[in-house]
């Protein structure tokens, strides 16, 4: 049986089987700020636990709700078993966006371990909230890495890892490449600091691997320091070549473009090895609409209609007001091997 009704806050309690480990406090703050100002809009859900009810689906609005001080809010009564608040909280916080990939493990493994008779395999529990069975096995991957990391994995893979993070992908590669686990955790530390961009972070892994004795410090300095790394795609290597692309434009992280300073070395590449070394020339920023003849053909194209077409390939669309980086370059050295590209 379901029932609304509006419940003493102090009547409630959080959710023991939750598995969210962090609530960040800027996020709970501007949720509080709302709340003061126009009360809580959406009742939480709650099971009855004897004199007391225990928060199943929305603890963060239960929590900044306390911080705004009501001393009443709208809840769901329902019951529930623990199999299904622990389902209910892991595909809500999956959907939701806010998980770390080692949360999303535990939650996982309390599934498999607290109900073997319905969970016998991951593909099992992947298949109840919804998503690839390897994708679960990637989370669970993480449970392996070393509790200091584990606490430093950032919430889902975002654009950007926030700060003091680091990407579940990033932190496994360390794992796997690095065998010494207080050097795992150095190399993890330095990268958070850092906070370098997965490329970078990537080398820094791959570096510290393959040269064991070296310090952290050094490898981390000599990838800080290396020419910068540019992709281009197949078809715009002969231009490069050629001199007749000269220009590029893309989405580049605040450090790269600082590196991208007029007289910089950059490494071309398709994959690896790079195939030329351009010296930056000039590096600006400006909408795509304002985009003329002149930026196609610098970016190696016969004009702006068949750059609108390249970008919209590239980018899945051609989006007039996008703000983009743009980096001129000229030839500086080529490399044997692609001439025939």
């Amino acid at each position: 049986m379901t029932e609304f009704r509006v419940l003493d806050v102090k009547k409630i309690q959080p959710n023991r089987l939750n598995p969210r480990l962090e609530f960040g406090k800027k996020g709970l703050d501007e949720l509080s700020d709302s709340i003061k100002e126009k009360g809580l809009l959406q009742p939480i859900v709650v099971r009855p636990r004897g004199s007391y009810y225990e928060v199943v689906v929305g603890e963060r609005r239960y929590r900044a709700s306390q911080q705004a001080g009501l001393s009443e809010i709208p809840a769901v009564i329902h019951e529930y078993s623990d199999e299904e608040v622990i389902e209910l909280n892991l595909v809500e916080n999956i959907q939701r966006s806010d998980l770390s990939a080692v949360e999303k493990a535990k939650a996982c493994s309390m599934l498999k371990e607290r109900f073997p008779d319905k969970y016998r395999s991951w593909a099992d529990v992947a298949a109840s909230i919804g998503v690839d069975s390897d994708t679960v096995r990637n989370w669970v991957r993480t449970l392996e890495l070393p509790e200091e990391v584990q606490t430093m994995v950032a919430p889902r893979e975002r654009k950007r890892v926030p700060e003091g993070k680091v990407g579940y992908a990033t932190a496994l590669d360390a794992a796997k490449k690095i065998e010494e686990r207080p050097r795992q955790v150095e190399v993890i530390k330095r990268i958070v600091e850092e906070q370098l961009p997965q490329a970078k972070a990537r080398e820094v892994i791959r570096k510290a691997a393959e040269e064991p004795k070296k310090k952290v410090e050094e490898v981390v300095r000599e990838v800080l320091t290396a020419p910068v790394q540019m992709s281009f795609r197949m078809n715009e290597v002969r231009p490069v070549l050629r001199g007749e692309k000269t220009q590029t434009s893309g989405h580049y992280t605040p450090d790269e473009m600082e590196r991208l300073k007029p007289g910089s070395i950059i490494h071309a590449s398709i994959y690896e090895p790079h195939f030329a070394d351009l010296r930056v020339r000039n590096r600006t920023i400006k909408r795509l609409r304002e985009f003329t003849d002149s930026d196609a053909r610098m970016e190696g194209y016969v004009d702006l209609e068949r750059y609108k077409e390249a970008w919209a390939e590239a980018h899945g669309s051609w989006d007039a007001d996008d703000m983009v980086d743009i980096v001129q370059f000229d030839l500086l050295k080529r490399y044997p091997g692609v001439e025939g590209v």
